[in-house]
């Protein structure tokens, strides 16, 4: 899953992004309605976190151009904006739930769980392949029933193949988007973590393979149920 969070303060912007990647999230982040507003606009995310009062202007804005544009990610406003008249604005203008400073942890990753759950049909919560199960709100993944114990990173990494089945999934493509690094040729992250995620799998018995397509990336799909998960 993937989060925008558009903050000015950096230290708010530092808190919630801990809590939302330790949620699953690959996380973006922005100072400015600006520039929120363009990685909102290119992105495809999971959920916005947006407060009201930002350098260059009210958040609300952006709202309402997510929704002109017939953008339906789920929006919550987080701000330190008590003012009952700018909360129902917000509200009114496409912001699906909101949250007043300062925050509470358990209740701010309870309400993502609940935006996310909200996010429409496109946003599946469970994905699935062969004998394989994830959630991809409670980060648990299952083979045939058995929970598979992994790394965040992994969980991230397994979620990414999943939503791409069949797919080739490039290596630039886990790193940027998954691991949330710059590309670096010399860097072996990606081989490493689909390596140790391949030998979970085929461990647990998971009728998925992983394959290599040399120069290019992997490709997750599932086997037969009596073939060799390798």
């Amino acid at each position: 899953m993937r989060a925008l969070v558009i903050d000015d303060d950096p230290t708010i912007r530092l808190l919630v992004t801990k809590l939302l990647e330790e949620g699953g999230f690959a996380v973006d982040t922005a100072g400015t309605s600006e520039s929120g507003n363009v990685l909102a606009m290119v992105n495809d995310y999971d959920a916005i976190i947006l407060d009201l009062a930002l350098p260059d202007g009210n958040g609300i804005p952006l709202v309402q151009a997510l929704r002109r544009k017939s953008r339906a990610t789920p929006v919550l406003v987080l701000t330190g904006n008590t003012d009952r008249e700018a909360i129902v604005m917000a509200l009114d203008a496409g912001a699906d739930d909101y949250l007043t400073k300062p925050i509470d942890f358990d209740v701010f990753k309870a309400h993502v769980r609940a935006l996310v759950r909200r996010g429409g049909a496109r946003r599946t919560e469970q994905l699935s392949a062969g004998n394989l199960v994830l959630n991809r709100l409670t980060r648990i993944a299952l083979v045939a029933g058995t929970p598979l114990h992994l790394t965040p990173r992994e969980l991230s990494v397994l979620e990414h193949f999943l939503l791409h089945t069949g797919e080739v999934v490039a290596r630039t493509e886990l790193l940027e988007k998954v691991m949330d690094m710059s590309f670096d040729p010399g860097t072996n992250v990606v081989d490493v973590n689909v390596t140790r995620l391949r030998k979970k799998l085929a461990g647990a018995g998971a009728t998925v393979v992983i394959t290599s397509r040399r120069g290019i990336g992997f490709v997750l799909s599932a086997t037969g149920e009596d073939s060799p998960a390798v």
